[in-house]
């Protein structure tokens, strides 16, 4: 069973991105929905120099396939980080969404089911769920750590654990070795 443990290598990797699983769609109709419209081949050095040409914003997505998910990862980035977005990727099938970002020690979680928000919870701040269906997760994230009604806020670990609960949900495991040049993806919002 997939733990936070297995998500320990994020601790030491970029300060803010957000991941999404998505099941239901292929990797250009994961891409439209962020809006891109020229997808294409890139690398990982566009996507730094896209992230310095724009002043510490990103508006370039890369997306991989592994089993039935398309992985969309967003390096510093937090557009997929809102349950309208969340809304639009799972329809037809279904959603996961990770984000850390640790500036604004605001980190995310959600998961939809085609078209319709289940749960969604800031995993510092695991008490604060919303969505159709906010205990739908409750055994899987008490036992990665993320506890409703814990006896303290410890930001450590947080994002590993929310990371292990969408891969218990889609069971893929992320890693950026699924991201290699040349990527696939574009920017969107032109």
């Amino acid at each position: 069973m997939i733990t936070a443990a297995d998500y320990a290598w994020q601790r030491d990797w970029e300060e803010i991105y957000t991941v999404t699983f998505v099941k239901g769609a292929d990797e250009d109709e994961v891409l439209r929905r962020f809006g891109v419209t020229h997808p294409g081949e890139v690398t990982w050095d566009d996507v730094y120099e896209r992230y310095e040409e724009r002043d510490g914003e990103n508006d370039l997505v890369v997306v991989a396939r592994t089993g039935d998910w398309v992985i969309a990862l967003h390096m510093w980035g937090w557009e997929a980080a809102e349950n309208v977005f969340l809304e639009k990727m799972s329809r037809g099938g279904e959603a996961v969404s990770v984000m850390r970002h640790d500036y604004a020690a605001s980190h995310y979680f959600g998961h939809a089911v085609d078209g319709s928000v289940r749960t969604t919870f800031p995993p510092n701040r695991p008490g604060e769920r919303d969505g159709a269906a906010p205990d739908a997760l409750l055994d899987d994230m008490r036992d990665l750590g993320l506890d409703p009604d814990p006896e303290d806020y410890s930001l450590s670990g947080r994002v590993a654990a929310a990371l292990a609960l969408a891969s218990r949900i889609t069971g893929v495991l992320f890693t950026p070795g699924l991201f290699q040049d040349p990527l696939y993806g574009g920017t969107f919002g032109e």
